[in-house]
């Protein structure tokens, strides 16, 4: 498979881990072209690994009493999987489902885990990279509900992180945490 597409996202990669915690992360990916509709995951089924989408787009959607419930996208540059590793159940969240001209770098958590003995730095990095696309994910559904006929809330439309928002520099422990919490200042 040709890998330049990785590389166009090196410079957004290479921002949010920093260059010298680039390598280990490269070193375990892999790169996989899928067919439009092509299922990656079903809901609640076992997750084994994080995808980064580089190119295309990744549909999400559930099952929910008898009906198809779409609940957005997420394009170049986004996550998924992330749910799955850091709850600890290992189930997928949703139904993912390829759009055309998909092509995603796939990260097995076993190759997480070990990059967490290797590269403590990067994987702090790359997992404030996902508690940032949840943040994001939160509030797109909080400021733009969808509501189904029963009255619970769901997810909606394009989920995407701007790239630019996931590349911000680091600045440490506490402007994170004040990030989180919505401190300016």
């Amino acid at each position: 498979m040709d890998e330049h597409i990785l590389f166009e996202f090196l410079p957004e990669i290479v921002e949010q881990l920093g260059v010298d915690h680039v390598k280990p992360l490269l070193d375990r990916v892999t790169l996989q072209a899928l067919e439009e509709h092509q299922v990656m995951v079903h809901d609640q089924q076992p997750i084994d690994a994080f995808f980064l989408v580089l190119s295309g787009s990744l549909q999400l959607s559930i099952e929910l009493s008898g009906h198809h419930i779409q609940l957005g996208a997420i394009r170049p540059g986004n996550w998924c999987g992330e749910l799955g590793y850091f709850s600890g159940i290992r189930r997928a969240s949703s139904t993912v489902t390829a759009g055309p001209d998909t092509t995603v770098a796939r990260l097995s958590y076993a190759d997480f885990d070990a990059l967490i003995a290797e590269d403590s730095i990067a994987v702090c990095r790359l997992t404030h990279a996902f508690i940032q696309m949840l943040i994001r994910r939160l509030e797109v559904t909080a400021n733009n509900p969808v509501v189904d006929p029963e009255g619970n809330m769901l997810l909606l439309g394009d989920i995407t992180v701007p790239l630019s928002e996931l590349s911000r520099k680091h600045h440490g422990v506490i402007d994170f945490i004040k990030s989180l919490l919505g401190a300016r200042g």
